[in-house]
């Protein structure tokens, strides 16, 4: 029986042992991996440790851990002793003998069934190898700990702890960070005062553009850990949010350049709205519509001035149909060139015709508005031919709003643009480093911009001195040409030379002469004479010529 239990206790030593080490390779591989990141980790942020002491530290604190845990875990997983005897038999083909033998009843053993089990038992058990079927063998799995070798050797050749110095270089200052909070609050001012404005126009676009920049810069004079470069690019975010509203809603200017582009406008009643248009004063110019509307409606304008109104209708429709007209045309061209660029497989082409077309389409919106306002002006130009006063009253109500509402863009336009030139400015105020964001001639270009104490030209909120800067605006001025009335000039001899006049020849006549040499064909070649063979298959080709071959 001594045989048969020291057999099986042998095979369950070697078990354990087999388990032992595949769940050491398993754990060893895990704790280098944490050492590894830990030890990179000084790296990162600077810490008040001896680096050495803290490599050698984790490096033996996981080699310690990994077989702390691997024992632990190999003896609470550790089969029994029945269970080995049990695997003894299955490998050595012994139908069960020493598991048998093991688990019999003590009252069982001193029968002749029990003693003659017991010594086949132990008589199989002598001569069992368990080496052999129970063999220690490395396994694939034992390669995982030494994969992270080569990585641990990285790592400790090339991490240097960071100092306390490069942590400081890294960190934000409190004077910056006063700095942006100073220049986001002068900015929310302003853009305060930009809502407020918008609220009161009845722009309510605008308004909640200006609400949500509010709510943004609010954040940012909360940071207590907000630098100049964070600032920086939340301010680049709030500019593209106006960048893009003010592409949403274009321009004007198609329409003023519609109507100075006018000939020939007659006089009457609605001389005054098309010049109120053209300087782009639609606010104006619905005012007067709506007077021209209610007089119409009243009946106070003569035969002779609704004869003219009717007149000057029909032209600034057929203008602005034909700007509308051209607009399309130069789109579906710039298709069209687009469609055959990418046939041909010039992308660089195509890309840059597509820009184009895309600035185009932005004033899609400004288009349709003339589009409205054409048809506006030809309902009421119809019910003025029809003699329906009401009619053409309403018609010119209805272009009165569409102007009403074109004047409450360009006012959000022009709210749009100062508020670009606000952050435009208190960007310059960030990154100032004389004045601190306060507003110096440094930052503000020399202008008087900003909320600073010192003097400008002439411009912003402060008190300035100096002119303000001259800045080139729209004249409609036109471009023009006289020709002058060129006639030969005097004679004047200027000395005399002696001797008989000699004809040379002049640079003109030698440049005459090389020109025309190189623009003449090449004569044939001459009394060359040809190689045998080369002469005879020519000979050859010429006779069978002659004969019509």
């Amino acid at each position: 029986m001594n045989r048969i239990e020291s057999q099986v206790r042998k095979a369950r030593r070697r078990i354990i042992l087999g388990g032992f080490g595949r769940v050491l390779s398993i754990a060893m591989f895990a704790a280098l991996v944490i050492a590894t990141i830990a030890i990179a980790v000084p790296a990162l942020q600077p810490m008040d440790v001896n680096f050495t002491v803290w490599v050698y530290g984790w490096l033996v604190g996981a080699v310690v851990v990994a077989f702390v845990v691997a024992a632990i875990y190999s003896i609470a997983t550790a089969p029994s002793v029945e269970e080995v005897a049990a695997e003894v038999d299955k490998r050595f083909g012994l139908r069960e003998r020493l598991s048998s033998s093991l688990t019999l009843p003590s009252d069982d053993r001193d029968t002749d069934f029990g003693l003659a089990l017991t010594a086949d038992a132990e008589k199989r058990a002598g001569q069992l190898e368990v080496a052999e079927r129970f063999a220690l063998k490395p396994s694939k799995i034992g390669w995982l700990p030494l994969s992270l070798v080569p990585v641990l050797a990285i790592v400790l050749l090339l991490v240097e702890p960071a100092t306390e110095s490069t942590a400081s270089s890294t960190k934000v200052s409190a004077d910056e960070i006063a700095q942006v909070k100073r220049v986001a609050a002068q900015l929310k001012k302003r853009i305060q005062q930009q809502r407020r404005k918008a609220d009161s126009e009845n722009l309510q676009d605008a308004k909640e553009l200006f609400e949500r920049m509010e709510a943004d810069l609010d954040k940012i004079t909360k940071r207590e850990d907000l630098g100049r470069k964070e600032a920086m690019i939340a301010m680049n975010d709030l500019k593209k949010e106006l960048e893009e509203r003010r592409g949403q809603l274009g321009s004007s200017e198609q329409m003023r350049k519609a109507l100075s582009q006018m000939k020939g406008l007659q006089s009457g009643p609605a001389e005054k709205v098309a010049k109120s248009i053209e300087k782009g004063d639609f606010g104006q110019a619905k005012d007067m519509v709506k007077q021209l509307a209610s007089k119409i409606r009243d009946g106070k304008l003569s035969e002779k001035e609704k004869e003219q109104l009717k007149k000057q209708v029909e032209q600034m429709k057929k203008q602005m149909q034909k700007a509308v007209a051209e607009h399309q045309q130069k789109k579906q061209d710039l298709q069209r060139q687009i469609d055959q660029a990418r046939k041909e497989g010039k992308g660089e082409e195509a890309t840059k015709l597509q820009q184009q077309l895309n600035k185009l389409q932005q004033k899609d919106g400004q288009m349709q508005q003339m589009q409205q306002m054409a048809e506006a002006m030809n309902q009421a130009a119809q019910a003025m031919e029809q003699g329906n006063a009401a009619e053409a009253a309403d018609a010119l109500e209805q272009m009165a709003e569409q102007l009403g509402d074109m004047q409450a863009e360009m006012s959000e336009l022009e709210d749009l643009q100062s508020a670009l030139d606000d952050l435009s400015q208190s960007k310059s105020q960030m990154r100032c480093q004389n004045c601190g964001g306060g507003g110096c001639s440094s930052c503000q270009g020399g202008m008087g911009f900003g909320f600073g104490d010192g003097e400008g030209d002439g411009l912003g909120r402060g008190s300035g001195a100096g002119d303000r800067p001259e800045e080139e605006g729209d004249t409609n001025s036109y471009e023009t040409q006289v020709r002058g009335q060129v006639k030969k000039g005097k004679a004047i001899i200027a000395g005399f030379a002696d001797g008989p006049n000699r004809k040379g020849i002049s640079h003109e006549d030698v440049k005459n002469a090389v020109e025309s040499a190189l623009s003449e064909e090449s004569d044939p070649l001459e009394n060359q004479t040809l190689p045998r063979t080369e002469r005879e298959h020519a000979t050859d080709y010429f006779n069978r010529l002659r004969e019509g071959k």
